[in-house]
């Protein structure tokens, strides 16, 4: 039995595998404390334990004891590797490139074995492009929906009340809807312009907390991938076996 997990900047998720399924994954905020957010994982008997996380190398140290702690094993931390399962990132220096990302890319190419883009709509909005070669084209990142509505109430003057979270493919008629239609048509026209940029022929996979409210309004046929970060590492996992 394998645990995953995939810590990202706000959220931990986590699921199992027992060598034929991959268990629906359960999801927790962190808040920066990583090692409390592990601890609140049942404990459960694992043959090993693979973990993909943003917060960076400092953070392992206090990752790998509280899984220890609670699960009797070191973890393995996914690393990007420059060329794996046929993928080959457009990143120089594979060390830059988020290992979220590549995982993502990983799982979507593994998949499809084609051309394919993938979006994560979190705390940032993220966009890569693999051709139909496995040879990845770049991507961008930008602000997720609530990041940029921080940074223009943040730096404007503003007088708003709740801003709620009524999105639609439209424009706002009064300020708090037209602050709240500024991020949304913000980040569907940035995976518009990332789509075009890339020449996307192939599949659209999304995922994110905020791929719901992203999804009625993104041109052409998308699939919900709300695991695919652990879809990857659990593809990673089994080929580093």
């Amino acid at each position: 039995m394998k645990l995953l997990i995939d810590i990202g900047n706000s959220r931990l998720k986590w699921a199992l595998h027992d060598g034929c399924v991959l268990t629906p994954a359960a999801a927790l905020e962190h808040a920066g404390d990583t090692a409390a957010a592990i601890a609140a994982i049942p404990a459960r008997k694992v043959d090993a334990v693979w973990i993909s996380q943003v917060m960076g190398v400092a953070h392992e140290v206090a990752i790998t004891a509280a899984v220890q702690r609670q699960f009797g094993h070191a973890p393995r931390f996914a690393r990007v590797q420059h060329e794996f399962g046929g993928l080959k990132i457009a990143y120089a220096d594979a060390t830059r490139l988020g290992v979220d990302r590549w995982l993502m890319m990983l799982a979507a190419w593994r998949e499809t074995g084609g051309a394919c883009c993938v979006v994560s709509a979190g705390t940032a909005l993220t966009f890569d492009a693999i051709d139909a070669r496995g040879r990845h084209q770049g991507g961008f990142i930008a602000p997720g929906l609530a990041a940029m509505l921080k940074a223009t109430l943040g730096n404007t003057r503003f007088a708003t009340s709740e801003l709620g979270a009524h999105y639609t493919g439209g424009l706002g008629a009064d300020t708090e809807a037209c602050v709240r239609q500024g991020a949304y048509l913000a980040g569907l026209g940035a995976i518009e312009r990332g789509i075009a940029a890339a020449g996307v022929q192939g599949r659209r996979h999304i995922c994110g907390g905020d791929a719901p409210l992203l999804l009625p309004h993104l041109a052409g046929e998308w699939r919900h991938r709300a695991d695919l970060v652990l879809e990857g590492l659990l593809a990673w996992a089994e080929a580093s076996d």
